[in-house]
């Protein structure tokens, strides 16, 4: 019973979001000015932020995500961490989002608690069930194929199939995601088109508004 109630909590949460931002600090010359353009793309209409960080050291990403935290909650975001359910816990995220090859969803929770939201990567068919199965509350989905054809495929297949939440990742912007919507999708998830845009808060907008 506590499973289920925990899985309609999760879904609950994430059922109405629908703009998910995949954060990069590479091109950002200070930590205020990376923080900054997040704070623009939520006062736009990000719903989720996602904190994906490779190039700085563990004790300042554990302040960014407390930041980020704080912003999240003053614009009534979900906050996950990309990888590191360890700076997760410790910055009272949300929940942590996987890779293919990082631990299992069953471990995650045993360190983040099953309140914890636990997404992961796929980008085929197979990769969503097998998400699926581990129990995970969303996935981002990237598909990877060999032509546009089978690309499409996928992701009509997701859209058809797939009940729990499902954020298409890729190369998504204000140019094509009238496009993407047409084909059934209804949550993206993106990085450059918001995170370096002139102004993150209209690039967010324009995105969000266009979505169902």
């Amino acid at each position: 019973m506590w499973d289920k109630l925990k899985e309609q909590f999760n879904l609950l949460k994430l059922e109405k979001k629908k703009l998910c931002l995949i954060t990069n600090s590479d091109k950002f010359k200070t930590k205020d000015e990376f923080l900054d353009a997040i704070a623009s793309a939520l006062q736009g209409g990000v719903d989720v932020v996602m904190l994906r960080e490779t190039i700085h050291p563990d004790n300042v990403i554990v302040e960014i995500a407390s930041k980020i935290r704080i912003l999240c909650d003053e614009y009534n975001a979900t906050f996950i961490v990309n990888n590191r359910p360890d700076i997760a816990m410790l910055t009272e995220a949300d929940g942590v989002h996987l890779g293919q090859k990082d631990i299992t969803p069953h471990d995650a929770r045993k360190i983040l608690g099953e309140n914890a939201i636990i997404g992961k990567s796929t980008h085929n068919p197979e990769e969503v069930i097998n998400a699926i199965n581990e129990g995970v509350d969303y996935i981002t989905f990237e598909p990877i194929a060999k032509n546009q054809k089978i690309t499409e495929e996928y992701i009509s297949w997701v859209n058809e199939n797939i009940d729990i939440p499902v954020f298409l990742a890729g190369e998504i912007n204000k140019k094509n995601i009238n496009n993407i919507i047409q084909n059934g999708t209804k949550k993206v998830a993106l990085t450059n088109a918001i995170m370096y845009a002139k102004i993150p808060e209209d690039i967010a907008r324009k995105i969000f508004n266009s979505l169902p």
